[in-house]
């Protein structure tokens, strides 16, 4: 990051990410791969979860009390294990009376143990946690110590961190994804979902219509119940001692790994499908998560999608949604996943490993963690060259073969002296239109005047016209009786005089302003818009005006022309 922010938090974690990217990000071209991130700057220290792992009956292991799953009729799970509960965290879940969403289990309460990782000092005395595993937790609390934070009078960004079915944050690869992200300076949270105690399934099982048939009253309750626990572990921490006073609550992100990643739509309002004939009913909705990252995100399979008929439940979701998904896994389908993009109303972005399995892909770490660190970073830091990193960033350099399939950056509000360019388009006549005057949006979105068009949710942000940033885009239509039944925006002053002169065109007004690109390429914190042509396809001349790679090239599978970027949008 090339300027400090308010808080010296952000210059610890999110400035050194935007630091090492900035030298890709300036100029912004439509296509930038990035250099693999490096681990964090920071050690990481992690609360108390101190165990008594003599507790463990033999032939058992630790691990089944961390996921939740029952001995035959005996329930399990980590509180059982707990040496020091005391000074754990540990929160209880109310289940909402709703028989619907959580089936026996409504109006009862479960206890929740959350681990809270954060960026400490390599001098932090606390000494690492030996796990059965092998594994360790790092700098880990032991009786009432208090964390010893990486700068004492920072606020950190808080990541909420929710594991896979039958996981747990200190199983298998999960422990290292946490230290992972708190190493860049997130605050990471992290409930152990404990999901044995509702259900014992395996999502590729359903499958079988007899075993969904079977299992679906509890399977719905299990999913019910997570982004529950994360947001009652995410009030736990703001209202912690030694928590509140180093958090930013207003920057508050995730990430989820499979059926984590399908917790965390749930708790952006996201539909959940509640039976076999796929109804779907909204769990909850908590506006302070502002982002989430998923890795191979379950959205359910193609006969029995996660977020009701068609992953319709995902309408209306503006939670900000990366996605990474492999192109061989069979549990988490990547064309499910694909469905329910569609679905998606703001930033999104599904990427691809060509290969990949349901699992962690350990040639495909480093691919996996800085799409993910730079997706967090523009959406939690505020600062518009990250930003525009994010939205151009096409792959990581190295590593496995990672494809961004699906693309798109929404603008943030619109402030004093901007304006949202809204993109509408008629099917009729298969022509697309934008306007910045929000009396125009709204007379198209009432249909009464002009009918046929609706928004297709691909937007940019300009200047108004005549500001004095930025060059004014003349705004053509075409003239009636002669010309196309379309219009064309141009920002570049010799293009809009020689379309001015001709006939086949009439000038209307001056639409927006906007930055010129520069050999193609738009300033570090701008985002190239491209300009493409129909080539007179269904007899008349249409154009597009587009921030998105995976619209250019569903376009030009088409048969559309790429004329080039044409304007430099705000982030």
């Amino acid at each position: 990051m090339k300027r400090c922010l308010s808080t010296p938090s952000l210059t610890v974690q999110i400035a050194r990410i935007t630091a090492l990217i900035a030298a890709l990000a300036a100029p912004v071209s439509f296509a930038t791969a990035i250099a693999p991130l490096p681990p964090g700057p920071n050690a990481v220290g992690c609360n108390n979860i101190a165990q008594d792992f003599s507790r463990v009956p033999a032939g058992q292991s630790a691990q089944d009390f961390w996921e939740g799953k029952p001995d035959g009729g005996t329930s399990r799970y980590i509180t059982d294990l707990l040496a020091d509960p005391a000074n754990a965290l540990v929160v209880n879940l109310p289940i909402p009376d709703d028989g619907a969403l959580y089936g026996n289990y409504a109006a009862q309460s479960r206890p929740y143990v959350v681990l809270v990782c954060y960026p400490t000092t390599a001098a932090n005395p606390h000494a690492d946690y030996p796990l059965p595993t092998g594994a360790v937790v790092p700098h880990m609390q032991r009786g009432a110590e208090t964390p010893v934070f990486a700068d004492a009078t920072a606020k950190y960004p808080l990541l909420l961190f929710s594991h896979g079915l039958v996981g747990s944050p200190i199983s298998d690869d999960y422990i290292s994804a946490l230290r992972t992200f708190a190493s860049w300076g997130y605050v990471v949270v992290a409930p152990f979902h404990g999901d044995g105690r509702y259900a014992n399934v395996k999502l590729e099982d359903f499958e079988d219509q007899f075993y969904a048939l079977l299992n679906i009253k509890d399977f719905v309750a299990m999913q019910a119940v997570r982004p529950l626990s994360l947001s009652r572990a995410l009030n736990a921490v703001l209202a912690h001692p030694h928590f509140a006073a180093h958090v930013d609550p207003s920057r508050v992100g995730g990430f989820g790994a499979s059926l984590g990643g399908q917790s965390l739509l749930l708790m952006g309002g996201a539909q959940l499908t509640t039976t076999l004939g796929q109804s779907s009913k909204q769990v909850t909705v908590d506006p302070r998560l502002t982002v989430a990252v998923g890795y191979v995100p379950y959205f359910g399979i193609e006969v029995f999608p996660a977020f009701g008929r068609d992953n319709n439940g995902l309408k209306g979701v503006t939670l900000p949604f990366l996605a990474i998904s492999g192109t061989a896994d069979t549990t988490a389908p990547i064309g499910v996943t694909e469905q329910g993009f569609e679905r998606l109303d703001s930033t999104r972005q599904l990427v691809a490993l060509t290969g990949v399995e349901h699992g962690f892909a350990t040639a495909f770490t480093q691919d996996i963690f800085t799409w993910s660190l730079v997706f967090l970073a523009g959406q939690l830091s505020g600062d518009a060259p990250t930003r525009a990193t994010s939205a151009t960033m096409t792959s990581v350099a190295g590593g496995g073969d990672d494809v961004l399939r699906i693309d798109y950056m929404a603008p943030t509000a619109a402030q004093t002296g901007e304006r949202i360019a809204v993109e509408f388009h008629n099917d009729a006549l298969d022509h697309y239109f934008i306007t910045a005057e929000s009396d125009e949006a709204a007379m198209l979105d009432a249909g009464v005047v002009v009918p046929g068009w609706s928004r297709t949710k691909f937007n940019f942000k300009v200047r108004p016209a005549g500001d004095a940033r930025g060059l004014a885009a003349c705004r053509f239509f075409g003239t009636p009786g002669i010309g196309p039944n379309s219009h064309f925006y141009t920002i570049d002053l010799a293009e809009c005089a020689k379309v001015r002169g001709n006939r086949m065109w009439t000038f209307e007004s001056l639409a927006f302003n906007a930055d010129v690109p520069v050999a193609g390429a738009c300033g570090a914190d701008r985002i190239p818009v491209a300009r493409l042509y129909n080539n007179g396809m269904g007899g008349q001349a249409g154009h597009r005006y587009v921030t998105s790679r995976s619209e250019v090239r569903v376009l030009t599978g088409r048969g559309w022309l790429l004329e080039g970027n044409v304007f430099c949008a705000i982030t």
